[in-house]
């Protein structure tokens, strides 16, 4: 193989070339480190320089930059994929791994504040110690308190998850919340000052500037803990953590970790160690619905199906389970209707045989209705039809004698036109009846009983007709003739089941009982026999008169019910018997 010089030549010097190029781009090449601004009086700031230095001699010291960023900033350079290695809170780490900026944790601070990494991070909530009012962090609920920042983790997160933990909503816990920014000096000077009743700060600080050991704030709740020497309000979270990003080439962040682990341990005993447990930062996050976790405070459908989908499981489960137990209802409906149907049609031919049975027994009922009326009529009419009789016969006779007086005729026609009086009332009532027409009015029970019993013992002189009444005034709501009838039917009754004994004697009595007048007709008759008062008992149609027609106590029963009244029967074991009629009496007088 045969080669001319001139192309050996520029072979030669494009290898010479290329070798030379090939460390001029490496060397051109640059790791940015992002450091999140940190918060004073902490211990753990002495540890950044000598950190810078170590990955600055791992990769070369013109391959590093170091850039100091607020978090905004620092958020937006990783969006950007501008930093390779990031040094920030554990809160701020776990933030940005899970909104997806693919950052890996490297190492995490200890120290003799926080010799463990996954418990050094945690917030007080403190006051003036001269605040006597305040002593607790429930005290605090609706006072002011300054914090940093509302992304700030240990100076407001941390804390925010505590109140959660209490069973508080830290979003409406406090009247007020003043977010003074970056630092801790500021929340303490509003606390000291009185600008707001508290504050929020990272542990540790408040031991760091000599506040708690001067006696000017005292610590809310102080948690007992032997892995933290400092006082804290809440749990503990890991501490500050180097990351790496996605960009960073495997190896550089393989140098970077072992620089920094073989850092020695510097005042206070603080170096890199390693960090396991990161989870409590992402329960708390998922708690207080923030960071990478801040969908949840609003709905979204896909988030509502992703939360709740076993519950339309079952619901759909549910509605096929009625789709088919409506499927087969229907069929039973259906032939539960065929039944029915014909169960109705029998039903409606039964209604009218009934129909035409029920006619028939209105006919008869109405036909009993008008012998009761009847009978009913007859009996009422005889009594002051037959007193009329009887004065009219007085007179006839005073006549024949020649003994009568203009005075006594005026007073016997008086007489026997009051008996005319009451047999008009007795037939008005009747019709009164018929046309569904019944006036009551409040009646005292007292006179209406004097008046009966005056005129029926003209009719009966040989009977002791006795009247008692322990109050002067008895008022009922009646109709006048209605309650006549109950009192001359139960008098009349008891004069003639006595009207043959030489001692015969009937007491009417009036008494109150509670809210009802008790009318007591007794007499002093035979003794009745079993089935005489078996008859008496079930207000059989025959009474205890030797004669008439029986209708009486059968009426009185009727018309002392309609009054809302009740009769009752007492038989008395010498003889006799006494019968109780019990009247509500009237709430006002007439």
């Amino acid at each position: 193989m045969k080669v001319s010089f001139p192309k050996f030549s520029l072979y030669l010097f494009a290898m010479v070339l290329n070798s030379v190029h090939a460390p001029l781009a490496c060397s051109a090449e640059v790791l940015r480190l992002g450091i999140s601004s940190f918060a004073e009086h902490s211990i753990n700031k002495a540890l950044i320089d000598p950190t810078i230095e170590a990955i600055r001699n791992a990769v070369k010291p013109d391959k590093l930059e170091v850039e100091y960023l607020e978090l905004n900033r620092l958020q937006n350079s990783l969006k950007n994929g501008q930093l390779d290695l990031v040094l920030s809170s554990a809160g701020n780490y776990r933030r940005f791994l899970l909104e997806g900026y693919g950052l890996r944790d490297l190492a995490t601070m200890v120290s003799n504040q926080a010799p463990n990494p996954n418990y050094a991070e945690g917030s007080v909530f403190f006051v003036r110690s001269d605040r006597k009012d305040i002593d607790s962090i429930e005290t605090l609920k609706y006072k002011s308190v300054s914090a940093n920042y509302p992304f700030a983790f240990s100076g407001w997160q941390i804390a925010a998850g505590e109140l959660m933990n209490r069973g508080f909503d830290p979003d409406h816990f406090f009247s007020k919340v003043d977010f003074l920014g970056h630092g801790a000096a500021p929340v303490i000077e509003a606390v000291l000052s009185g600008k707001t009743d508290g504050g929020i700060v990272r542990a540790c600080v408040l031991e760091n500037a000599g506040l708690l050991q001067s006696g000017k704030v005292k610590v809310l709740d102080p948690k007992e803990t032997t892995e933290f020497p400092c006082a804290v309000s809440t749990r503990l979270y890991p501490n500050w953590t180097l990351s790496t990003t996605q960009n960073t080439p495997p190896e550089i962040s393989r140098k970077v970790t072992a620089a920094v682990l073989e850092i020695k341990p510097l005042q206070n005993n603080l170096y890199w160690s390693v960090a396991t447990d990161f989870t409590p930062i992402d329960d708390l996050f998922k708690r207080l619905e923030i960071g990478p976790y801040e969908y949840l405070r609003h709905f979204s459908f896909k988030r509502f199906m992703e939360a709740y989908w076993q519950y339309f499981v079952c619901a759909a489960i549910f509605i096929i389970g009625l789709i088919l137990h409506g499927i087969r209802s229907e069929y039973l409906v259906n032939k539960r209707t065929h039944a029915l149907t014909e169960s109705l049609r029998r039903e409606r031919k039964l209604r009218a045989e009934s129909a035409l049975v029920k006619g028939r027994l209105d006919k008869i009922q109405k036909v009993g209705l008008v012998g009761q009326m009847c009978s009913m009529i007859a009996h009422e009419l005889k009594q002051p039809l037959g007193a009329a009789a009887a004065y009219c016969f007085a007179l006839r006779r005073r006549m024949e004698s020649g003994e009568v007086s203009a005075e006594m005729m005026e007073k016997g026609i008086e007489r026997v036109d009051h008996q005319i009086q009451r047999a008009s009332e007795v037939v008005n009532q009747v019709r009164s009846y018929a046309k569904g027409q019944r006036q009551r009015l409040t009646i005292d029970v007292g006179k209406t009983a004097e008046k009966i019993l005056l005129d029926i013992s003209a009719s009966a002189p040989d009977t002791d007709l006795e009247f008692r009444k322990d109050s002067e005034e008895f008022f009922v709501e009646a109709n006048p003739i209605e309650l006549e009838i109950i009192l001359i039917n139960l008098v009349k009754n008891a004069i003639e089941v006595v009207k043959d004994k030489s001692n015969g004697r009937v007491v009417v009595t009036l008494s109150a009982e509670g809210n009802t007048v008790c009318i007591k007709v007794e007499d002093n008759g035979e003794k009745l026999s079993d089935a005489e008062w078996k008859q008496i008992s079930q207000l059989a149609m025959a009474t205890t008169k030797y004669s008439g027609l029986g209708f009486g106590l059968s009426i009185v029963a009727g018309l002392v019910e309609d009054l809302g009244g009740r009769i009752t029967f007492e038989r008395i074991p010498s003889g006799g018997l006494s019968v109780f009629v019990r009247l509500p009496l009237a709430k006002e007088k007439s």
